[in-house]
């Protein structure tokens, strides 16, 4: 195989007769040097057999390269039988009956439409068919634990049937005569034991209390804090109704008087309590429900004529609804005393807020517990499942607006009216503070979505929905492990990729990784760009290369990352370390799906190390004094706090061993600040953020990071960095900060 360089050493241009009956040309994604090797190809070979080199794009390629050879007199033989060897290879030959070049160029422009169909025809099987094998993994651990189930009825049979036998031998009988004197003392024992220890639920929860639930009691508000709250609310200048609907369908009568008692108990007074009845059937709920509305002048009760369900309900709700905001509270959910009291608060500071909510937990037997400590606004991670979940409040006017609750969206129809208004506003807040509680009960998905078949998939056409509003193309499914969802966007473009990859770890390790790369990589149009800084050895080139770049005096890698970025031409930059050793094939165009967009800055990937735990999954800033990676050690395939590491989500910054970015956002931007490692990264990444773009992580492109250490932080450089962003570093807006400070790991803070 001889490289452009070979050609031009190898073969003079005084050369009459043709050297080779057929020379194949693998031909790179850059239009560099094609006149030179076309000129160079022609006079050494009689046909010329044209194939896409890695990373080239045969539909934009293949049309330009023809055009070149047809001006040198070679034309396509279009029925040489050559697409055995690939799909989009051609042959071209010197033929006495010279096509024009109209025709020429029609078929050309029609191989590239149809190449670009076969592609995207492709690409959609390929997701289907990575969905279709998720399923069947899911369904294979499925029919494991089924198996193991049955194995343990058959024991417990079998265990059975040994006692009833022991219970009729006779020498249990005698057994029973012998000890008779002195079981009766034993029963009397543990009747009074279980009279005077009986355990009820609330007893339960007092005596073993989780670290949850003690960091909780010491951070919910006290009541002398409520009684604070109370008189501070009356004098706040904007004092807003706030409307609360809860639609009511055969509530235990217990649980749903709880959740009233916490709508009554609130701080903030200036509320209504809307109870909408949707044709309940328990006598004792419609008898009490009457009783229950009398208790305030606030609450007020309504009746739907037929069972309509949820939508129905709350539609009904807010038809009835006199307050500027409203929020939503399940029958027998549970809300905190100063809940409302801190969505009215953040409107003294936030006035054109439009939609607000809370962190919240879950409600169970033994008290409060799995809580779910939520980001500030995350698009991406919304697209992922409904985080925003309770508590939420949203403008009324807004909701109207937004068309109101959906009943084709029932069980997920909160999750497709948010959508509906985030589409109308960003103006979005969090308030990272426990506010509600969410009750596990039997018909309830706060025990599992298992619950509510119909929610995944009502779940899955809101997001859909959303998307085709959006005017983006994509493909939803359901990720099994963790119940999120996963959206493959369709690529517009697959435009070119300059891959960027400094030579830091020896000519070894940059093999692996040009190799892993062009062997393992389905993305169509990419080059390779190696950077060699000057006191590296010249041994580092590789036949794989595409191209290799030498530095002689970068202070750091940072200027290196700048000056190969200056020299390539690709519209999207991808920054990776040579230790990086690629798994799947559809890594990059996972991470291109993300910055085709045009609110995306930059996409990092999950990098795991050899061992299979976690090197890379987004970067959390402020923590462990100025950054940490999310969920380092963590094992690959753990789900994280919230799922957050194994769905798509947004963060502060992702790590440039393996960032992909466009090069109008980097240029934009003034890429990498003259920072050593990671610091460097971290600041790039919240310059994007400055400047309005999203940085996303995505679980699914996975590599492997081999040999990577935690990075030594330069003390001059954390100050810089601490200088610069010291609002930012206070509170990462994508940690909650009832999170740890010391770890980035989404563990309870102190």
């Amino acid at each position: 195989m001889w490289s452009h360089d070979d050609l031009t050493s190898k073969l003079s241009p005084d050369l009459g007769a043709a050297r080779f009956e057929t020379a194949a040309w693998f031909y790179p994604s850059g239009a560099n040097e094609d006149e030179q090797v076309a000129e160079a190809l022609t006079r050494c070979a009689d046909g010329i057999i044209l194939l896409p080199g890695p990373g080239a794009d045969a539909a934009r390629r293949r049309p330009e390269l023809v055009q070149c050879f047809w001006r040198l007199g070679f034309v396509p033989d279009y029925e040489c039988g050559v697409t055995d060897l690939n799909p989009a290879a051609v042959c071209l030959r010197q033929l006495p009956s010279k096509p024009t070049g109209e025709f020429v160029s029609a078929v050309e422009t029609a191989f590239a439409r149809l190449n670009r169909h076969l592609a995207a025809l492709r690409r959609t099987l390929e997701i289907r068919g990575s969905e279709l094998e998720a399923a069947h993994r899911h369904i294979a651990a499925l029919e494991e634990k089924l198996l193991k189930l049955k194995e343990y009825r058959r024991e417990l049979r079998s265990l059975r049937e040994q006692r009833q036998t022991l219970r009729k031998s006779p020498e249990r009988r005698i057994g029973q005569i012998l000890l008779a004197p002195y079981r009766l003392p034993e029963k009397l024992a543990k009747t009074i034991w279980r009279k005077f220890h009986q355990q009820t639920p609330e007893r339960a929860r007092s005596t073993a209390p989780s670290e949850y639930q003690k960091w909780f009691e010491q951070h919910r508000a006290s009541a002398q804090e409520l009684k604070q709250m109370r008189n501070e609310s009356r004098a706040f200048a904007s004092q807003p109704l706030i409307s609360v609907i809860t639609p009511v369908f055969d509530t235990p009568v217990d649980r749903l008087e709880e959740a009233v008692e916490s709508v009554m108990a609130q701080a903030y007074e200036n509320w209504e309590l809307l109870l909408v009845d949707d044709r309940s059937n328990d006598p004792d709920l419609l008898r009490m429900l009457p009783r229950i509305a009398a208790r305030d002048r606030r609450i007020v009760l309504a009746s739907l004529g037929k069972h309509e369900g949820i939508s129905a309900a709350s539609n009904r709700g807010l038809a009835l609804a006199r307050g500027e905001w409203v929020t939503f509270l399940d029958h027998d959910d549970v809300l905190e005393p100063d809940a409302l009291f801190c969505v009215v608060e953040l409107l003294q500071t936030h006035p054109d807020a439009d939609l607000i909510y809370s962190d919240e937990d879950k409600l169970g037997e033994g008290g409060f517990e799995a809580p779910l400590f939520k980001p500030d606004w995350s698009p991406d991670f919304f697209l992922s499942y409904n985080y925003l979940g309770h508590l939420t409040a949203v403008r009324r006017d807004l909701v109207q607006k937004a068309g109101g609750f959906r009943s084709q969206f029932d069980s997920a129809q909160d999750y497709d009216l948010f959508f509906r208004v985030i589409e109308l506003t960003n103006r979005i807040y969090h308030i990272p503070r426990v506010l509600y509680h969410w009750r596990r009960s039997e018909s309830s998905s706060a025990i599992s979505v298992r619950q509510k078949p119909g929610q995944l998939e009502a779940s899955q056409l809101a997001i859909e929905d959303h998307l085709k509003r959006r005017g983006e193309p994509a493909h939803v499914s359901v990720d099994w492990r963790t119940h999120a969802f996963r959206v493959r966007r369709e690529l517009s473009e697959a435009r070119k990729i300059s891959v960027i990859v400094p030579s830091c770890h020896g000519p070894e390790s940059l093999a692996r990784c040009v190799e892993s790369v062009i062997s393992k990589t389905s993305y169509p149009n990419y080059e390779i760009v190696a950077l060699e800084s000057g006191h590296k050895s010249p041994g580092t080139a590789t036949p794989f290369l595409h191209r290799l770049l030498r530095l002689s005096c970068a202070p750091n890698d940072s200027t290196a990352k700048n000056f190969a970025a200056e020299q390539t031409d690709g519209p999207w930059l991808l920054f990776m370390d040579d230790n990086i050793e690629v798994i799947d094939p559809e890594w990059l165009t996972i991470m291109a799906e993300h910055v085709q967009r045009a609110e995306v800055g930059a996409a990092g990937a999950r990098l795991l190390n050899p061992s299979g735990t976690i090197e890379h999954a987004g970067i959390v800033v402020g923590v462990n004094g100025t950054a940490q990676p999310a969920f380092r050690s963590f094992p690959a395939e753990h789900p994280g706090a919230s799922r957050q590491l194994q769905v798509t989500r947004n963060c502060s910054g992702v790590s440039s061993a393996c960032m992909l970015t466009r090069r109008g956002v980097f240029q934009q931007v003034g890429g990498f600040e003259s920072l050593s490692g990671a610091l460097a990264d971290v600041d790039l990444c919240l310059k994007m953020r400055q400047a309005g773009y999203l940085i996303v992580y995505t679980p699914f492109a996975k590599l492997y990071w081999h040999e990577s250490h935690p990075d030594k932080i330069d003390a001059g450089n954390e100050a810089i960095v601490r200088e610069r962003w010291a609002s930012v570093l206070q509170r990462d807006p994508y940690y909650n900060p009832n999170l740890s400070r010391e770890r980035a790991d989404f563990s309870l803070g102190k």
